[in-house]
């Protein structure tokens, strides 16, 4: 595989979809940063793209939080320029409408919702003086 100078950052690279995205990304030869709420999760699926000669790097990541999105994205800019930035934060939870309490609306909203803006806010400042990149939005909420 020829390695890109380019780096691609996954919001949310959970079991499924995040993870077949991450792996998808680094055998295309981009270094991916992953990141995920729970980072020792992502050991497996470290193990996995660098086995295959992919690189990885792997971060605990809370997307609700704008400080450690932002430096999760500066991060993966600065180790090469970021091409692609994948949202794919799952935020599901299964309460019937008049059980969810506004404390879980919240909470689905600001991973969701708030996590979203920000990660491609903040993805379109490192994007916009370069001219070029693509930011996607993906996950199940």
């Amino acid at each position: 595989m020829q390695q890109r100078n380019a780096t691609v950052a996954v919001i949310g690279a959970g079991d499924y979809i995040g993870a077949e995205i991450v792996k998808k990304f680094a055998s295309e030869g981009f270094t991916v940063f992953a990141g995920r709420r729970n980072g020792d999760k992502l050991a497996p699926l470290v193990a996995e793209v660098e086995a295959a000669g992919g690189r990885i790097v792997a971060r605990s990541l809370d997307a609700r939080k704008e400080e450690e999105t932002t430096a999760f994205l500066n991060e993966a800019d600065k180790h090469a320029p970021l091409e692609v930035v994948i949202f794919n934060v799952g935020a599901n939870v299964n309460f019937p409408i008049l059980e969810t309490t506004e404390r879980v609306f919240r909470k689905v909203w600001e991973m969701a919702c708030w996590g979203g803006f920000v990660t491609g806010r903040e993805a379109a400042r490192l994007m916009l003086p370069r001219g070029g990149g693509k930011i996607f939005f993906t996950g199940a909420t």
